[in-house]
């Protein structure tokens, strides 16, 4: 019990530190990908910007400025977008794999909670039930029983581990990512 009680508090509370960590990853995947499109519309929109300036005479002599043509549904916009995708598709893909594994480490990481409670929980009601029978009614307890009251934290231990596993290597994802992205 003392060994799951230290457990959570080791291991369940941790979401200050991962929601810093995760969101510095997510920006700077965010902010990376924001300006690679930029960097590839930004043409667009500023040739379509100094084309209002232009001013116009209708037939009459009056003044009207010239109306813009949106560029989102132009063949230049399309270009630039493709361009834009094939080039930072490796970067695409990471933002996926990051969202998609954020949400696996957030799973994993309530299974790994929630199990050191029950296992707390277990031993409580294995220690109370041990010392009930054998203390207050002197049932003598067999080595089985006492074999058999194991079974629960090794369940919880074997759930504990797949856990701690997964969370490693998402973890492992986290830092190559931030490594990768790190920097200019």
């Amino acid at each position: 019990m003392a060994a799951a009680f230290t457990g959570h508090v080791k291991f369940g509370q941790r979401s200050e530190f991962i929601e810093k960590f995760v969101n510095g990853l997510r920006d700077t995947l965010e902010i990376r990908l924001t300006a690679r499109l930029a960097d590839h519309l930004l043409p667009l929109f500023e040739a379509d910007a100094q084309s209002v300036k232009t001013m116009l005479l209708d037939t009459s002599g009056r003044g009207f400025q010239e109306s813009s043509i949106n560029p989102l549904g132009s063949e230049a916009y399309k270009e630039a977008f493709r361009t834009f995708v094939k080039h930072d598709s490796d970067a695409i893909l990471d933002f996926r794999t990051f969202i998609m594994s954020l949400d696996k480490w957030y799973s994993w990481a309530s299974v790994q909670r929630w199990v050191f409670i029950a296992a707390m929980v277990l031993e409580g009601l294995i220690a109370a039930s041990l010392f009930v029978t054998t203390k207050v009614f002197s049932f003598q307890v067999s080595s089985r029983m006492a074999l058999g009251s194991l079974v629960p934290t090794a369940a919880c231990f074997a759930v504990f581990a797949t856990a701690a596993i997964r969370l490693s290597s998402l973890h492992d994802q986290f830092v190559e990512l931030r490594r990768r992205y790190a920097g200019p």
